[in-house]
Order: structure tokens, then sequence, then C-alpha cells
């Protein structure tokens, strides 16, 4: 179950990286003595980069120190640590400890001969909601700007959807979803769907400066940043490396893939799904790094009926399910319906969250809120094909405000 699970939700909420905060607490003097070893000059690198992720999922950070002539080592003695313990905690070796929800700052720290270097990328922890944005978490460079992708599966027609900024000065979001990256700090970028507008997906935005580390290559661009594919898809990107006097001529890639039983990738830059989910993709110049994030999409979907519903507590709700070839030249009104046996369940939160898990599920799609159920709590019902945990789709529920619901 926990394997089905994350893969759903990976198909739900995804993540995405630019580049990672590079700094170190010295300038290097034009004066400074190459051969003394003190004066050696290093940028930090975290290698996860910008992530969003569910409750119930964790991730352990690493990093590792590029010099100034593009050489790279693993250094020892990393201190990690986040900007608000009451979202999630990070243990000296990298693993995080989810516990609320909402966005934090990951800060990497070590000092080596004497010099002090950091590194920081931006974490969001949210539940799933029934759309998606890629990418779902960024860091960039300020006076650059980045298009935001929905991908939102459904039937229903006309669905628009509305960008806001926490912080309009650190990074703005145009009617369309273009984000231009305004001055270092940090912010969010809310999406809200017209027919979702409590439950918006929230991206985390960090905006760096320039690094005060003079390398090689300071930094690499992947085009596209992220992506949406179908199975029987690929889907070619490209990479270019840049430092202070611009692009990098010549420039020689590694291309990798952070889950490659999702999607893999050759020495060009070529994607190829394997099956439904959620990667990254990396493009590696010299240490500095930028990855895609890339979607999978199934090639069946399934849709839960009604996609929102609120309910009172005590109260069952009968859901259904359908699903759906998936192609993307046909929209999903006139797509093929394939008869498929469903299992059901709800979302378990897990030890710890045990006050977000409102109800139960039976194999028929009933729902029954739980009598104490809170009100104002969200979750998710799901029903996925028997014979295909990969094949999946979803409802939210929220606990309706008023009197708890009685049977007549």
């Amino acid at each position: 179950m926990k394997k089905f699970k994350s893969l759903f939700i990976y198909t739900l909420i995804l993540s995405f990286v630019g580049m990672t905060v590079m700094s170190g607490c010295k300038k290097k003097d034009d004066d400074d003595d190459d051969n003394n070893n003190t004066s050696k000059k290093y940028a930090l690198v975290i290698d996860n980069g910008a992530q969003t992720i569910n409750p119930d999922q964790s991730v352990t950070y690493s990093a590792k120190l590029v010099d100034v002539d593009g050489n790279i080592t693993t250094p020892s003695g990393v201190t990690w640590t986040t900007s608000n313990s009451e979202i999630c905690t990070i243990s000296s070796s990298g693993g995080v400890s989810v516990v609320a929800t909402g966005e934090v700052t990951v800060t990497a720290s070590v000092t080596v001969d004497g010099f002090t270097y950091t590194a920081s990328v931006p974490l969001g922890i949210y539940s799933p909601t029934l759309f998606t944005v890629v990418p779902g978490a960024i860091i960039f460079e300020a006076g650059y700007s980045l298009q935001l992708e929905v991908v939102h599966f459904t039937t229903e027609t006309g669905i628009t959807y509305s960008y806001t900024s926490s912080n309009a000065s650190v990074a703005s979001v145009n009617s369309s979803g273009l984000v231009t990256f305004n001055a270092t700090g940090s912010c969010t970028i809310s999406v809200t769907a017209s027919n979702l507008p409590d439950n918006p997906f929230v991206v985390p935005v960090l905006v760096v400066g320039e690094p005060d580390v003079v390398l090689p290559v300071t930094r690499v661009e992947v085009n596209p940043p992220s992506g949406d594919i179908f199975k029987n898809e690929t889907l070619q990107l490209t990479a270019k490396a840049y430092n202070p006097d611009g692009e990098v001529a010549g420039s020689t890639f590694t291309w990798t893939s952070s889950n490659p039983e999702i999607a893999t990738v050759d020495a060009t830059g070529k994607v190829s799904p394997v099956r439904t989910g959620e990667t990254y993709i990396k493009a590696t110049c010299q240490g500095v790094f930028a990855q895609a994030e890339i979607l999978v999409n199934p090639d069946t979907i399934v849709l839960v009926t009604p996609f929102w519903k609120d309910m009172q507590p005590g109260q069952t709700f009968q859901f259904t399910a359908t699903a759906y070839k998936n192609e993307r030249s046909i929209p999903l009104s006139g797509a093929t319906v394939y008869p498929v046996t469903f299992q059901w369940m709800m979302l378990d939160y897990g030890p710890g969250f045990e006050m977000f898990n409102i109800g139960t599920c039976d194999q028929n799609g009933n729902v029954t809120l739980k009598n104490d159920a809170m009100t104002g709590m969200v979750s998710m019902v799901m029903a996925w094909d028997v014979n295909n945990e990969y094949v999946g789709g979803g409802a939210m529920i929220m606990v309706d405000f008023g009197l708890p619901f009685k049977k007549k």
C-alpha cells in the first residue's frame, strides 16, 4: 500500500530545482597566494535542490564542495538546519523528519581551512491536491523569469487558475503563471483552481544572488525546466553552463535521473519514461548543476466523482470511479472507458498525524466520517485498479462546518 500511495501522491505533487545557493564567508583577493591552502576557496552545493513532499514522505540531503578549479569533494562535518523546527527537523546526517505542513529553508554549513561555507534550498511539505504545478518548488537567481505549468486531469471544462505571490518584491507572478525573480529572499506562489477555491497548490520560492566564489561554472540552466510526458513519448532536454562572463562555450554535461525507475536519461539529455510517477533529471557541469522536474503521466486515468465533497461528522457518502484511456490528443470527455475493478482507501497520514485521519472508506467507495472529525479538516479518498496499483485517482473531502450529521 505504501508503494501505491507514494506513487499516487507523486502524480499529484511535484517539485523543481533550478540551482543551489552557494556562498563562502570571504571573497578571494587578487593578491591571495594561490599556493597557500588557507586561501583556497570553495562553493558548497546541496545535491537535492528545491523540493516539495507530502507529510508521509521523507528526504535525506547531501552536500559537496566545488573548488575554484571545478574539482568536487565530499566534505565531512556538515551542519544541517531548518528555518522552522515546528515544520520539520533535520539530523546531522541530513535526514528530514516531518512535523507539520508548511515551507522551510534547509541550510547546510561547513568550515574548511578557516572558511565557513553555506548553501540553502527551499522545502515545501503539503498535503496532496487534485492538481499539480511544475515546478513545485523553485530556487533561482534574481533577474530571471520562469513559467509555471499546471497539470490537472479532469473531464470538467472551463477551469481557470489564479496566481498570487506572498511577497512580490522577492518574486512576482502574472495572470498566466510567469514568475519573475526580483530580489533575494523567500516567498510562496499560490496557484488556485476555479473549481477548488479553498485548496491552492503552494510553490515555495527562494531567490538568490550570484555566488561570491568565482568558479569555472557558476550557473547551469536546463531547458525546459519541467515537463509532463506520456509513456509513449520522449523529451529532449538541453543544458547550458555560465560564469560571470557569460555562457561557457564547449561545456560538457553529465545527465542523471533521480529515479530511473520512473524515467531514464541518456548522455544527450533525452528522457525516456519507464512508468508513472515523478523524477528529476539533473545536468551537471564541473560540480554545478540544474535539474528539470519530470512527470510521467499514466496510460490510464482514474477519475473519482465528485472531485470535492463537503461532509459533516458521522455522514456517509458514496463515491464512484471511472477509468479512461489517457492520450494527449484526446480529451478525457471523449476518451475510451476501461472496465476496471477498483480498490478503495482513505489517505492514512501515519503515526503522529492521526488527527488528519477523519474517516474510513469501504471497498465500494462508501466513505464514513468519524463522529469527532474536526471541522475544516481535509483528507483524500483514493481508488485504483486492483490489477495495476500505479493506475489510480482521488477526490478531496472536507469536514463541513455545522452540527454533526445524524441519520434519519
